[in-house]
């Protein structure tokens, strides 16, 4: 592949578990960018397909490089080895099963660099179904620093983890807490929230998030959304009882069968289910429309 692109001194980190089928649309969706990446790696989470066989058929990627796990250590762990071997300015993440939108790459950067106040920077997203492509729904996530801080003091998310694009210099000083996934980016921007780092998103979606039932999300626990929030009171000092931890774990599920969903009945009694048993999602969202 020739060097025909202008080249931002950026790492993306990404780790691939038995995402064979759809990492050659991730890795176009890279090389189709107006620019590229000085690094793209990706980390093989000792895949059982044909991970390996394919990623191999982009060797000549020349900003693509690949750490082949023979034994899975899982996302946290994965991911933090991605984020040791990252040199980039700025450190993007992204998940091997999604597509960059063309602009992503140029105008996360073009952000943080006219604002070198903020540290963290993610964006909006693009839901689409694996079945058909079509697209589900588009998130909207709060844009200022106070809102998304505030998200994630009341157990919540105030980005959407694979969107985020973080100075590099910040990004190395944390690692992933490994066993936390799903909520590993919580656990991880709660202590950069903590710490003092300032937080921002862009209105436009730059991503597209596949939703298929193969997903963490789509195969979420209690146990789990629990876990989200032991995290929370630790950090945050609150206290969550098991009631508010069930309403926001039934949220989820309502949400995504809604995602799910083919026929259109089925989907509006999903949404109507996960806004009553989380009335506050759809004050949000009717706060940022």
């Amino acid at each position: 592949m020739s060097q025909d692109k202008p080249t931002y001194d950026l790492s993306i980190i990404s780790a691939n578990y038995n995402n064979g089928r759809y990492l050659s649309t991730f890795i176009r969706s890279i090389i189709d960018s107006p620019v590229w990446p000085a690094e793209l790696i990706l980390v093989n989470d000792g895949s059982t397909d044909q991970s390996i066989e394919i990623l191999a058929g982009f060797k000549d990627v020349t900003f693509l490089y690949v750490i082949d796990l023979k034994q899975n250590i899982g996302l946290s762990a994965a991911l933090n080895l991605a984020l040791e071997a990252a040199t980039g300015k700025y450190i993007m993440r992204a998940d091997p099963d999604d597509i960059f939108l063309p602009q992503r790459i140029p105008l996360q950067i073009a952000y943080l660099e006219a604002h070198p106040d903020i540290d963290i920077l993610g964006s909006n997203v693009e839901y689409f179904s694996d079945l058909d492509g079509r697209i589900l729904n588009t998130s909207h996530f709060p844009l200022d620093h106070d809102a998304i801080v505030d998200r994630y003091r009341r157990g919540e998310h105030g980005l959407q983890h694979p969107t985020v694009c973080i100075k590099g210099d910040v990004y190395r000083q944390f690692r992933y807490t490994p066993g936390l996934a799903p909520t590993e980016d919580y656990d991880l921007f709660s202590r950069m929230a903590l710490a003092g780092y300032r937080f921002a998103n862009l209105r436009q979606p730059l991503y597209r998030m596949r939703v298929h039932t193969g997903s963490s999300t789509s195969n979420i626990t209690f146990h789990q959304i629990s876990q989200t929030f032991d995290y929370r009171d630790l950090l945050w000092g609150t206290h969550t009882s098991r009631l508010q931890r069930w309403r926001y774990f039934k949220h989820i599920q309502h949400y995504r069968k809604f995602q799910l969903a083919t026929d259109y009945p089925a989907r509006i009694l999903h949404l109507l289910l996960a806004t009553a048993f989380y009335p506050s999602k759809l004050i949000n969202r009717l706060n940022l429309w």
